[in-house]
């Protein structure tokens, strides 16, 4: 029963979700509102377990002094600090928000001006010419950067336009293409989830 509640659980919300897209009359029974409102429950389940996990794993590192312990500290402070003050305050109190902008956005911005150097050596890595799709990445990759860059504008009047063509035609067609095959390869796996021939999801009880 450990194992055949949960897949049957997820079968009956697989099938609620596909024929009140395809058939108007189940539609009409609003299984869907539901479902939605089963999901923000899951939801705060989830982040409520997450804590809690969380709270386990880092007390005990705390407690046993293990190595950058100190960060442990740091994080459980933070987490509880920053929801008390927002069940406080809401999330829109002035702390709450203050916090937020003037501490998290901060640092989430200094992390992505650091990505970004380890993109522009990955990109350099990548536009090395030794075959001819280098070549091709190396040739789309000028023509957008020069699209985009006043340089560009300098340079010739028309390369904004080349860009939006690269960007309307070639790119979008291969977004489509990548797209497509995401689509049919999340049907696949929630057709074997349905049929029970992927249990992974379930995890130490998706033993055969």
């Amino acid at each position: 029963m450990r194992k055949e509640f949960p897949m049957l659980l997820t079968v009956v919300a697989a099938l609620t979700v596909i024929l009140s897209q395809f058939f108007f009359h189940i539609a009409e029974w609003n299984l869907m509102d539901v479902l939605d409102k089963w999901l923000n429950v899951m939801w705060g389940i989830a982040i409520g377990l997450g804590i809690v996990n969380l709270s386990v794993v880092h007390g005990k590192k705390i407690m046993r002094r293990a190595p950058g312990f100190y960060n442990s500290v740091v994080l459980l402070a933070i987490l509880y600090v920053y929801a008390i003050l927002g069940l406080w305050t809401t999330t829109q109190g002035y702390y709450h928000a203050w916090i937020f902008d003037n501490v998290y956005a901060p640092l989430d911005s200094t992390v992505f001006g650091l990505v970004a150097f380890f993109i522009t050596t990955a990109a350099y890595r990548a536009f090395k010419v030794r075959t001819w799709e280098a070549t091709v990445m190396l040739l789309a990759g000028m023509i957008l950067l020069l699209g985009s860059a006043p340089i560009g504008e300098a340079i010739w009047a028309d390369w904004a336009h080349l860009r939006q063509w690269f960007l309307d035609i070639p790119n979008a067609a291969g977004m489509r293409g990548i797209v497509l095959g995401i689509y049919l390869g999340g049907f696949a796996t929630a057709l074997r989830v349905m049929l029970g021939l992927e249990r992974a999801w379930m995890g130490a009880m998706g033993g055969r």
